[in-house]
């Protein structure tokens, strides 16, 4: 009998254990088609593939440059305060806490969260067969994502619980221009190779995201991130303008069908 109530505590004991080790299971380990909307929505904001950062910016201390901003003739190459470059920060007397949100945007299960968000929003699973067909359409772009077999690509954006009203990233970045942030915007691995920013999508809005499109590959064929890479380095802050902040991403956290998916 002492053997039989020892046996029947165990396994009582071992429920609980196997039951939290089912939840655990990441999301992106099932079919993107089976996912809730809060699952689609962690993905984009707290997995592996979206790295947050807080950071305090003196938001009304001054008028801010703009990274990447009009550069007039005369300033060779240096940022000059202007009327077009200043961004005018007023309205809070202590810093502002942002976090910062890096999401990158060519990896599989990002765009897959994507798309099932708008699923979801389109009653996916209700819509008969011709109206399935001619969703799929709209969405297979995002999930086939041509750009990203050749490109690197991420999104930066911020928000901010103590002024739920400003967006650093779109008060800095929303006039910015390519060659004025290829100065210092790029991503790089571990071991120092680079890959130089070749397109910016400005925000157009409040609450927009800054997508940034870096070559996957260099002049010989070979990818910026290889089976050894442990790193990505994605450097997006102007020491001069200090406007945003740079992420460091440890690809071993990324991997998603026995590779890491970027």
């Amino acid at each position: 009998m002492r053997y039989l109530l020892l046996a029947v505590l165990a396994l009582a004991l071992a429920a609980p254990v196997t039951s939290e080790c089912y939840q655990a299971q990441p999301v992106w380990e099932r079919p993107y088609q089976q996912w809730s909307k809060a699952e689609a929505q962690m993905v984009l904001r707290e997995s592996p593939w979206a790295i947050n950062q807080k950071v305090l910016i003196k938001y009304g201390e001054m008028g801010r440059r703009v990274a990447g901003g009009t550069v007039p003739d005369t300033a060779q190459g240096a940022l000059t305060n202007t009327p077009a470059n200043v961004a005018d920060m007023a309205g809070a007397e202590a810093p502002v806490d942002f976090e910062f949100t890096l999401r990158l945007r060519s990896a599989l299960l990002v765009r897959q969260a994507l798309a099932r968000l708008k699923q979801l929003e389109a009653s996916y699973d209700k819509l008969s067969d011709k109206e399935r067909s001619a969703f799929d359409l709209k969405v297979n772009g995002l999930l086939e994502c041509p750009a990203c077999k050749l490109n690197y690509v991420v999104s930066l954006s911020s928000t901010s619980k103590q002024k739920p009203g400003a967006d650093a990233v779109f008060t800095t970045l929303k006039g910015g221009r390519l060659a004025d942030l290829q100065r210092y915007v790029y991503i790089a691995n571990d071991i120092g190779e680079r890959r130089q920013l070749i397109h910016f999508v400005p925000p157009k809005a409040p609450g927009d995201e800054a997508i940034f499109f870096f070559p996957r590959f260099d002049n010989e064929g070979l990818p910026l991130l290889k089976p050894d890479s442990k790193e990505l380095l994605v450097n997006l802050n102007d020491n001069e303008v200090n406007s945003v902040t740079n992420f460091r991403v440890a690809l071993a956290k990324l991997i998603s069908n026995g590779q890491v998916d970027f």
